[in-house]
């Protein structure tokens, strides 16, 4: 019972503990005790109402500089997310769709919160 109870509790620690946010390309958020930047997009995702082949996938750079250790990291987060992808602290939960003809900006929502 207490076993359950701990496992329980940590369960709803880490949800608790789970931040979001979202960003255009060049720009900087804290998301918890990090701070992110993304730097660069590479979207070959295919756009809403059109027929593709390939679902394609969106990559995105980004920086993150771990709290008050100011360690850096360079990761590239993918969308959709690749099975078996080692948990890096931080994930691309969702971005925006691609509309033909439109130049809408690309928005990512970025999150610290385990799969």
């Amino acid at each position: 019972m207490r076993s359950l109870f701990s496992a329980l509790l940590l369960t709803l620690l880490s949800v608790a503990g789970a931040a979001r946010v979202i960003l255009v390309p060049g720009q900087t958020a804290q998301l918890g005790n990090q701070t992110v930047t993304v730097l660069r997009v590479q979207d070959s995702r295919c756009p809403i109402n059109a027929r593709c082949i390939q679902a394609g996938e969106l990559k995105a750079s980004v920086l993150v500089i771990q709290g008050k250790t100011s360690r850096s990291r360079l990761l590239t987060l993918t969308l959709p997310e690749k099975p078996g992808t080692a948990w890096a602290g931080l994930r691309l939960a969702s971005a925006t769709e691609v509309e033909i003809g439109k130049k809408a900006p690309l928005r990512l929502t970025l999150t610290d919160e385990h799969p």
